[in-house]
């Protein structure tokens, strides 16, 4: 394949937090040359002219939050000066720097319905936010029908991504490109805490907060009165006080680890009690990397091949998963097969390898004008 120019252009720098942009553009660097453009924290100035973009109704605020001036004057220089074959956007929030005239150009990795996710959140918010959420909702899929409407390619991580995004333009040019999983930094442990279980996730983002929540007051209590001697850790950067409110016997709340991997492959459970998601679930394939079996829900494991009673376990209501929970903990046999066979899965379909060579070929797509939609029964099977 030939040698690329890639402009990257993300809302955040690629990090191992960030670890979608951060596996690709890793693997594909030797490749081809990349530039990286992210912004900076946005200025008082920055803030003050992002208040021009609330009167428009197609404007979301994921956008006006890292409005940067900076950030579209290097855009408009990069753009203009560098020669690039593609121009790499991820995530909504990022879309916006790119000129309108450019965007054609534009390899735009959306990851998810960002629209479908604050429509599903707002359920669980308080009064105030419930509000909030669902006008974010509406401003969210305005934008993201103009956006994916301009992109020369659009990328989801899922089928049902893909659906709604097309249910907001049947004729976006949408794709599905699977999330890649380090798999020398989440892998099986030599050795498991047989009474520890853990919930991973950045917990500022609203769905895991929604999730410990849920976890904490209804679950755990189901798991504990079984066995007393369980451990939950709910591991992951800025907790809020609601949630720090629940440490105590039983339960600890770490805060950021940088060895995830290692406190995921030591716990004998993995859960991930989402009650709203989109995208394929990091937390999951991660857990199911490092060979911990999972109890998580249905919104959390949407189109991945996850197999009920293979790679752990599915339920919805809080007795159903503390009862599954304990199951694990009780056999611990089966819960090591489970773990392996989740290991050979993400193995087989996660590695980035295959997933960046699928992502190369988007991109010499483009250059080429191949225009095949090739998900598309998939989606419409969904």
């Amino acid at each position: 394949m030939a040698r690329l120019r890639i402009l990257y252009i993300g809302p955040h720098p690629p990090s191992p937090i960030a670890v979608r942009p951060w596996l690709f553009l890793g693997a594909l660097r030797e490749r081809h040359a990349i530039d990286i453009l992210t912004p900076h924290r946005p200025t008082g100035l920055d803030r003050l002219v992002a208040l021009r973009h609330l009167a428009d109704p197609a404007y979301p605020l994921q956008a006006i939050a890292v409005e940067s001036l900076a950030m579209r004057a290097a855009v408009r220089a990069a753009v203009a000066e560098g020669e690039y074959d593609v121009i790499h956007v991820e995530h909504v929030r990022a879309f916006q720097f790119v000129p309108h005239a450019d965007r054609r150009r534009i390899l735009f990795d959306a990851v998810d319905c960002v629209s479908d996710l604050f429509a599903q959140a707002a359920t669980y918010q308080g009064v105030a936010w419930r509000r909030i959420f669902a006008h974010e909702a509406r401003r969210l899929a305005r934008f993201e029908s103009t956006a994916i409407a301009s992109a020369a390619r659009v990328l989801v991580a899922s089928r049902r991504d893909a659906a709604g995004l097309l249910k907001l333009q049947p004729d976006a040019p949408v794709h599905v490109l699977r999330n890649p999983v380090d798999l020398s930094r989440f892998r099986p442990g030599l050795e498991r805490s047989p009474n520890t279980v853990v919930f991973t996730g950045k917990m500022s983002f609203h769905a895991n907060r929604v999730a410990a929540r849920w976890l904490c007051d209804e679950i755990w209590p189901h798991v504990r009165s079984r066995h007393p001697q369980a451990r939950l850790v709910i591991a992951g950067a800025r907790p809020p006080a609601s949630l720090l409110r629940h440490r105590g016997v039983g339960i600890e709340v770490t805060g950021y680890v940088p060895e995830l991997g290692r406190l995921i492959a030591g716990a004998a459970v993995a859960v991930a009690p989402l009650r709203y998601a989109v995208g394929i679930q990091n937390k999951v394939l991660e857990a199911m990397a490092c060979a911990t079996p999972v109890v998580t829900t249905t919104a959390a494991v949407g189109d991945l091949g996850f197999e009920e009673g293979g790679h752990g376990f599915v339920a919805n209501d809080a007795i159903a998963i503390a009862e599954r929970i304990c199951w694990l903990l009780d056999d611990r046999r089966s819960a090591g097969e489970m773990g392996r066979a989740g290991r050979d899965y993400v193995e087989r379909h996660h590695a980035i390898g295959p997933l960046a060579d699928e992502l190369d070929r988007y991109y010499q797509d483009m250059l080429s004008g191949d225009s095949t939609q090739p998900i598309r029964r998939e989606v419409e099977a969904i």
